[in-house]
């Protein structure tokens, strides 16, 4: 049998204990990567923490009524007479991105903005509509996996990436992100990347569902960088015949995994961080990370993990870390000063993401949850905010 790891957690801190102890692995592992620019000049870090599913959550409708109220309650600055009208964001379709989507809102509220929550959207749409001018922005990007969204051309043959750019520093090594394999399995057939499986017939059959010959990876959704991302990694690999990315909504995949783990069956999923999944199957204990030998150049910077979580050196995986950041479409950004300088200055450290993602795991998971998380959080980080404020005000 395999670790009893992912057998029901008693309590959110029992969950939280795991889930510190594997983010404080990852952020040692992580320190002094490379940080290079990014589309725009905005910085894409490359160097540790990916995109997150809603899980077993549905997509949260907020009450802009209630939360703006709240947030305007907690308000300490003064309303700048520039920070006025309507600000047009969006949120991403994975829970780990709900409270930073949620403390944005209450901080442009604070500074006199009317804010209009929006739709929930894969990136493909979102970005789409942020060029378009539908969506002023969202606090969801993953700049790496999404540089794909500004490359596309418009259609009045224009670049999307010169309409919309990433800004700010919201959580700088935010994203961490690629395949897992159980450890059982891992040690019994000697798997260490990726390139293991797709090349041994015996090994592809032990992922191999439904008898096609080819080894199922519990993927991403449609519309999401990461699917794009592995599709591209399969195709450039020459893998069409080897692998294939079941996609869906990742946390119904990730939850049949989980189950198949439990069962005493090989597992292989990909998962990102910060998010609930590694307190489901822990890197180190239940799962390893897979290295990836020949990843598309975009995505090769390494991880720097742990041996007990990654046994390739240097751990490529696929996908480079990457920053967790705004992307604010340009006019809106010319338009609102106000709003961009706080762009500018909003921080959000990926431990209290994670462990705010445990609290949704554990139940709190309704949209008056997340908005008081986002409250709790504010209002933890009163002193930082004020300073934000300040600055954007002017």
């Amino acid at each position: 049998m395999k670790s009893a790891k992912t057998q029901s957690v008693s309590s959110s801190r029992s969950i939280a204990l795991i889930l510190l102890a594997v983010l404080a692995t990852l952020a040692a592992g992580c320190a002094g990567e490379t940080i290079g620019a990014g589309p725009n000049g905005a910085l894409a870090v490359q160097g540790a923490v990916a995109e997150n599913s809603a899980a077993d959550n549905e997509p949260l409708a907020f009450d802009d009524e209630t939360t703006d109220q709240a947030a305007t309650d907690q308000g300490t600055t003064e309303t700048s007479p520039a920070a006025s009208g309507e600000v047009r964001m969006a949120r991403a379709n994975w829970s780990s991105g709900y409270m930073q989507a949620e403390i944005y809102a209450h901080l442009l509220t604070e500074l006199g903005y009317t804010v209009d929550r929006g739709p929930e959207l894969a990136p493909e749409d979102f970005f789409q509509g942020l060029a378009e001018g539908e969506f002023d922005f969202w606090a969801n990007s993953w700049p790496i996996s999404h540089q794909r969204f500004f490359d596309t051309a418009m259609a009045d043959g224009t670049r999307a990436g010169d309409k919309m750019r990433f800004i700010g520093s919201e959580m700088l090594l935010g994203g961490l992100q690629g395949f897992v394999v159980d450890i059982a399995t891992a040690t019994s057939a000697n798997i260490v990347t990726l390139d293991d499986i797709a090349n041994n017939p015996e090994l592809r059959s032990l992922f191999d569902t439904d008898g096609d010959g080819r080894a199922e990876i519990a993927g991403c959704d449609v519309g999401w960088g990461c699917e794009k991302v592995i599709d591209s990694l399969i195709v450039d690999n020459g893998w069409e015949d080897a692998l294939v990315q079941v996609k869906g909504t990742h946390g119904e995949l990730f939850a049949e995994q989980v189950a198949r783990f439990e069962a005493g069956e090989p597992v292989l999923a990909f998962i990102w961080t910060p998010g609930p999944f590694i307190t489901q199957l822990q890197p180190g204990v239940d799962v390893i990370w897979l290295g990836v030998e020949n990843p598309d150049p975009a995505q090769s910077i390494p991880a720097r993990l742990p041996t007990d979580q990654c046994l390739l050196d240097p751990c490529t995986m696929g996908f480079s870390p990457s920053d967790i950041l705004v992307a604010a479409n340009n006019d809106f950004l010319d338009a609102q000063p106000v709003a961009k300088r706080l762009f500018e200055q909003v921080k959000i450290s990926v431990l209290d993401v994670s462990f705010q993602n445990v609290k949704m795991l554990a139940g709190e998971d309704s949209p008056e949850d997340v908005a008081r998380h986002a409250q709790e959080w504010i209002a933890a980080n009163r002193s930082d905010v004020d300073r934000w404020l300040e600055i954007a005000a002017g």
